[in-house]
């Protein structure tokens, strides 16, 4: 279920910055896991920071209101929410100390941040190009992909010891994960701290690896994942698919969509607006008649009012492409195109150059299609 970050930080949508500012300054000294010690304080740490990064940013909180809970978070990765804020000076602002995050085993930082930001072992988001035909973004539909990606090893649950096998401390280390060496100096005894490269700083190794993940705790994995395509989607737009990207022990990635619009033989998107174009017989647009023409709803009829020009677009409003994530649609535009014939008949012959002449007669010009 999408996340409504204003019912999140407690407010109405309408409210002002400050308004947002205050409830979550409360809602954070109320949550933060190095005064709160209940079991779901961290979790709701992160929902509040996160519905704040949003909301105080002008720009992110248009786009919020714009798309809604939903096609906001199908959009927009963790990284892009937290992009460019600064939680560190906010936090120092409210009076937290921040080289001592004990609530969050010593780095807040890594468990509310994405991409750049983020530290600790968080899987890698997959970037995935799908071409949509334009009726199915006209209609909206579930597109089935398979994705090759990271998962946690079923062997061993992600810990990369063989099942059976106990961990076993590390002796070079003590157990400590880091090695100290001490030499002197000129200057005087200098001791240097390094991690231990025997277990990589874990302080322990297993007696005996996983046999199926040889002790990375990770296998690739095909999976069928359901895509659901948002009526109005347009060319360039970006759907995220939350925690099937590659896996992490502290959080799995993302599978990025990037959409890409397939335009068919009939129908071109220009913006929301689809347009269509119509090839009629040239004694059509001189006399007049109605046309019909195929839309994706069904069939639709037009009419063409004598002595229309070539060229000329005609608008069904409102039987466009669907706007995104609102109501209303674009317009059908229609452009006539105009049939000649390569080839007349003696008797067709006689009837354009009886009506060149007539035409002459009359206006003194041109006849008509300049014969």
């Amino acid at each position: 279920m999408a996340k409504d970050y204003y019912e999140t930080l407690g407010v109405k949508k309408g409210v002002t910055q400050d308004e947002i500012k205050k409830a979550y300054r409360k809602l954070a000294l109320e949550y933060h896991p190095d005064r709160n010690k209940s079991s779901d304080a961290e979790q709701r740490f992160k929902e509040i920071n996160e519905a704040y990064a949003v909301l105080s940013d002008p720009s992110k909180r248009k786009q919020y209101d714009t798309y809604g809970p939903e096609q906001f978070n199908q959009r927009f990765t963790q990284e892009d929410i937290f992009r460019g804020f600064d939680f560190e000076s906010i936090f120092r602002n409210m009076g937290f100390d921040m080289n001592d995050m004990s609530g969050f085993g010593g780095s807040i930082f890594e468990n509310l941040f994405g991409g750049g930001g983020r530290r600790g072992d968080y899987g890698n988001s997959i970037a995935y190009g799908l071409e949509v035909p334009i009726r199915e973004a006209y209609s909206g539909s579930t597109k089935r992909i398979n994705i090759k990606h990271t998962v946690r090893c079923g062997r061993c649950s992600g810990n990369g010891v063989e099942p059976g096998s106990k961990m076993k401390r590390c002796e070079k280390c003590s157990g400590e994960g880091q090695t100290r060496a001490t030499r002197r100096t000129p200057f005087g005894i200098i001791q240097t701290v390094s991690t231990c490269d025997k277990c990589g700083g874990s302080g322990s190794f297993p007696e005996k690896v996983c046999s199926m993940c040889r002790g990375t705790g990770r296998s690739q994995k095909t999976d069928s994942i359901d895509i659901k395509i948002p009526k109005g989607v347009k060319d360039g737009m970006k759907l995220i698919v939350r925690g099937m990207g590659d896996y992490g022990s502290d959080g799995n990635g993302d599978i990025e969509i990037h959409i890409k619009i397939k335009n068919d033989t009939d129908f071109m998107l220009e913006g929301d607006d689809l347009r269509y174009k119509i090839n009629v017989p040239f004694y059509t647009v001189i006399l007049g008649d109605d046309a019909e023409i195929e839309t994706f709803d069904g069939k639709e009829k037009i009419r063409i009012e004598p002595g229309t020009n070539p060229g000329t677009e005609i608008r069904l409003g409102g039987r466009g492409m669907p706007h995104f994530n609102r109501s209303g649609a674009g317009d059908i535009i229609i452009e006539l195109d105009v049939d000649m014939p390569s080839k007349l008949t003696k008797e067709q012959e006689e009837l354009i150059r009886r009506f060149k002449e007539l035409d002459s007669g009359s206006h003194q010009k041109k006849g008509f299609w300049g014969v």
